[in-house]
C-alpha cells in the first residue's frame, strides 16, 4: 500500500525533467511531495555519462553535482542483483527484452517496494512495479 511517506524511485528521465524544468515537472513534483526521492546508482551513472559525453563545462558539472546531492542513491547489493537478474529473465521469457540499466532501476523500486516515476512507458507492464508517468499532452 502506498503512503505519502513511502519512497519513490526516480528514473533518469524524471531527474532530467526536474533539472530542465520541463512541462511535466509539476506532475512529478506532486508525486514526490512528502516522499524520499531516491535514485538508482544506474541513474547516477547515466546522468554523469550524459554530462561527460556532451563535454559540459565546470559550471554545468557543478550544477549537476548540486542537483544530484538532493537524492538518496541506492547502491547494488546481493538482493538488488538477484531482483534485477530475475526481472530480466522473466521479461526475456515473455519475449520482451529489458536492458541491464533499465533492469537496475526497476529492481530498485521493487526492492524498496515503492513506485517508480519514469517517462519511459516500457515499464508499465512489469509485474509488481507501481509505475508513475505523466499523462501524454
Amino acid at each position: 500500500m502506498l503512503t505519502i511517506s513511502s519512497p519513490i524511485v526516480l528514473d533518469t528521465s524524471v531527474v532530467s525533467i526536474f533539472m530542465r524544468q520541463e512541462e511535466s515537472v509539476a506532475y512529478y513534483q506532486n508525486w514526490t511531495l512528502g516522499r524520499r526521492a531516491v535514485i538508482s546508482f544506474q541513474t547516477l551513472e547515466e546522468l554523469w555519462f550524459g554530462a561527460y559525453k556532451r563535454g559540459w563545462g565546470d559550471r554545468r558539472i557543478n550544477d549537476l553535482r548540486q542537483s544530484l546531492d538532493q537524492y538518496e542513491v541506492v547502491w547494488p547489493n546481493s538482493d538488488l542483483v538477484r531482483i534485477s537478474a530475475h526481472l530480466r529473465s522473466e521479461r526475456e521469457r515473455a519475449g520482451r527484452r529489458l536492458n541491464t540499466g533499465d533492469a537496475w532501476i526497476a529492481a530498485t523500486a521493487l526492492l524498496l517496494e515503492c513506485p517508480r516515476a519514469s517517462d519511459d512507458r516500457d515499464f508499465s507492464s512489469i509485474s509488481g512495479l507501481v509505475f508513475i508517468t505523466a499523462p501524454s499532452p
